[in-house]
């Protein structure tokens, strides 16, 4: 049996953000215009990923935009939202740092389910001009007080302070081995100061090979990676475009690590 995909405010702000979302795309791009930008992407990712530039290719053209927009943030969304509704061992974060934000999905649903919603702090980080003007219209829909940077990882990422919480959602997958190593680091120094770190990737373990060393890089910071499941009932648009494309997300599912940022009190204990 499917859960609903939100509840309560959440889902007023989810409804209403992906309501404009649409109306931005469509028109001038027709439904199946935006299907085919939806099975482009899944097959740049699951098909053509060694090709490289992944980051830079999955932007191409109005349709992969809207695709990204309209079918793949609310994905993300969903998915770790729920993810960590689940995780009752992290904290109620100071300020969000959302790496690689692209439309600030992941942020957001950070935001939604750890610090309160509305009111809460995100940073968005992100190379692409376009993804941040993404973020942007996301983080205002659930009422966040939000700041954006652009630049490349990852020399864009600021110092990560203590109960501070920095979230790397589908990203890092994305970057070349090398500056994918050089994030790590950064983010390793980052929870040895009490920052909390939040790593999703796809369950599919081909996707992110080095997933095992991030698992132990983290582990003696309290680190801990489990996989995250939720059958949802996705909201009729979703699931429309989704049966269209032919890929049929019956569960959401992400690889999931996080490290409890320090000196701040979990959600239980403050009520969340």
């Amino acid at each position: 049996m499917a859960d609903p995909y939100l509840d309560g405010a959440p889902r007023a702000a989810f409804d209403a953000w992906q309501e404009r979302a649409r109306a931005r795309f469509s028109p001038p791009l027709t439904f199946q215009e935006l299907r085919r930008g939806v099975q482009a992407l899944s097959s740049l990712y699951v098909e053509r990923r060694g090709e490289g530039r992944l980051a830079e290719r999955a932007l191409e053209g109005a349709a992969k935009r809207a695709a990204f927009a309209c079918f793949y943030a609310p994905l993300h969304f969903l998915t770790l939202y729920h993810a960590l509704r689940g995780g009752g061992e992290l904290a109620r974060p100071e300020r969000i740092v959302d790496v690689g934000c692209g439309t600030g999905a992941s942020g957001a649903a950070a935001a939604c389910a750890l610090a309160g919603g509305a009111g809460a702090r995100v940073l968005g980080v992100d190379r692409s001009g376009f993804a941040l003007g993404e973020a942007r219209h996301t983080y205002a829909a659930f009422g966040l007080r939000a700041a954006l940077r652009r630049g490349a990882l990852p020399g864009a990422l600021p110092a990560l302070r203590r109960g501070e919480l920095v979230v790397v959602g589908w990203c890092a997958n994305e970057l070349p081995e090398g500056a994918r190593d050089a994030l790590l680091q950064r983010l390793l120094a980052g929870a040895a100061q009490g920052a909390g770190v939040i790593v999703a990737e796809p369950l599919a373990t081909a996707v992110a090979p080095w997933w095992r060393e991030w698992v132990e890089a983290f582990a003696p910071l309290g680190g801990a990676a489990r996989e995250a499941r939720a059958r949802l009932a996705l909201p009729d648009a979703l699931a429309r475009l989704d049966r269209a494309a032919g890929l049929e997300h019956r569960e959401l599912g992400a690889r999931v690590l996080g490290v409890p940022a320090a000196g701040l009190a979990s959600r239980a204990t403050k009520g969340a």
